[in-house]
């Protein structure tokens, strides 16, 4: 092998898969929306009202734990 590190050279065609040898596809299915369409998405999630800081999942369960309500006279 002519190539300066060891294994870093591509096998022989003989020796490549197929998916090596064949050409890669060169259709849009792996292309970014649109900037019109992200606008649309953005706008439409605006609307349902989504929260700036939602709570969070053991948010309201560590409350709980620390707060005095609750716990009677000790």
């Amino acid at each position: 092998m002519s190539a300066p590190n060891a294994g870093r050279q591509s096998p022989s065609p003989s020796r490549q898969s197929a998916a090596q040898v064949s050409e890669p596809a060169s259709g849009k299915a792996d292309a970014a929306p649109s900037a019109t369409h992200a606008q649309e998405v953005s706008d439409e999630n605006k609307s349902k009202g989504l929260e700036s800081n939602p709570v969070g999942p053991l948010e309201v369960a560590a409350h709980e734990k620390v707060s005095k309500e609750g716990r009677g006279d000790v």
